[in-house]
C-alpha cells in the first residue's frame, strides 16, 4: 500500500495501476480467506462442543467446558488474522507493538478484571468446588449455580443470589461442604450438674439409634465438652449423609428437647442469685 502511494504521487500511473491490481487481488483473496476460515471455524467449534458436551456426560465440569470452548475460538481466530496480516502484506511486529501497548494500557486499566479473570481460569483448573456444591466463602455461603470466566453465583439458603469476583475468591480460605459424601452432625447439649451424665448419654444414644437417617455405620459419640458456669455440656456427634444434614440437625434438637422434659433431666439456663441483708443502712 505504501509503494503503490508513491508510484501514484510520483504520476507513475502504469506502476500504480498495476500495484493497484496485485492489491485489489489481495483485498479479494483475504476477503475470501475471511469468509472460507469463519464457516471452518464454526465447523471445528461445533465439533469441539459436541467433544465436550460428551465429556460433560462424563463428568467434566460445565464451566470448564464453556472456558475450553471459548479459548478454542479465541486460538483459532487468532491464527485467521495472523493469516491474513500475512496475505495483506501488514508487517506482523507493527500490529504486535501496537497490539501489546493497548493491551497493556487496558490492563492498567481493568486490573480488577484481569484478576477476576485470572482467579477464574484458576477456579476451572483446579476446579475446588462445581456447580451444585454447598461453599462457604469471604462470609457469604450458598449453593453454586454458575462459575463465570469472572464471577461465581451462589444461591443462598433463603433464595437470594450472590455474585462473589472469582479474584478474591481464588484467594481467600473457602470451605466446600459438598466435597465429601458425608457430614457429621456436631450438637452441643447442655444438662444441669445434678444430672446424671451417664443416663443422659444413654438417652442421647437412643435418639440417634431411632433416627433413621444417622449412618449406623458410624460411630456416634457422646462426650463431656466443658464444665461451664451454670451447665456441663456435652458434645453429641453423629453422622448423616451431607444431604440430610440440616434435616437431622433440627430433628435431633427437637427430639433431645422433649426427650429431656419427659426422663426429668433440666436443661439450664444462666440466672442471677441476688442475696438481700436485712438491716442494711439504706445508702442516701
Amino acid at each position: 500500500m505504501k509503494e503503490f502511494l508513491q508510484y501514484l504521487y510520483k504520476g507513475d500511473f502504469p506502476e500504480a495501476l498495476a500495484m493497484f491490481s496485485s492489491v485489489a487481488l489481495r483485498l479479494v483473496l483475504a476477503f475470501l480467506l475471511w469468509w472460507l476460515g469463519r464457516k471452518v471455524i464454526r465447523r471445528l467449534a461445533a465439533l469441539i462442543e459436541r467433544g465436550l458436551s460428551v465429556s460433560q456426560q462424563k463428568g467434566m465440569d460445565s464451566g470448564l467446558a464453556k472456558f475450553l470452548l471459548s479459548l478454542c475460538r479465541v486460538g483459532m481466530y487468532t491464527i485467521l488474522f495472523v493469516l491474513l496480516f500475512e496475505l495483506l502484506g501488514l508487517p506482523i511486529t507493527s500490529v504486535a507493538a501496537i497490539l501489546g501497548s493497548a493491551g497493556l494500557a487496558i490492563g492498567l486499566a481493568l486490573q480488577g478484571s484481569l484478576s477476576n479473570f485470572a482467579g477464574g481460569v484458576l477456579i476451572l483448573l483446579t476446579r475446588p468446588f462445581r456447580v451444585g456444591d454447598y461453599i462457604v466463602a469471604s462470609g457469604l455461603e450458598g449453593t453454586v449455580k454458575d462459575i463465570g470466566i469472572c464471577y461465581t453465583r451462589l444461591l443462598t439458603t433463603d433464595n437470594r443470589t450472590v455474585i462473589l469476583p472469582n479474584g478474591s475468591l481464588a484467594n481467600s480460605n473457602l470451605v466446600n461442604v459438598s466435597a465429601e459424601p458425608t457430614r457429621r452432625v456436631d450438637l452441643v447439649v447442655p444438662i444441669s450438674y445434678d444430672d446424671d451424665i451417664r443416663s443422659v448419654r444413654s438417652m442421647l444414644l437412643e435418639l440417634a439409634e431411632a433416627e433413621e437417617r444417622v449412618l449406623k455405620d458410624k460411630p456416634v459419640e457422646v462426650l463431656v465438652k466443658e464444665f461451664g458456669d451454670s451447665s456441663v455440656n456435652l458434645f453429641f456427634r453423629s453422622w448423616v449423609k451431607k444431604e440430610d444434614y440440616w434435616a437431622v440437625y433440627f430433628s435431633l434438637m427437637e427430639e433431645i428437647r422433649y426427650a429431656m422434659k419427659e426422663r426429668g433431666f433440666t436443661i439450664p439456663f444462666q440466672q442471677i442469685d441476688v442475696s438481700i441483708t436485712s438491716g442494711a443502712t439504706p445508702r442516701p
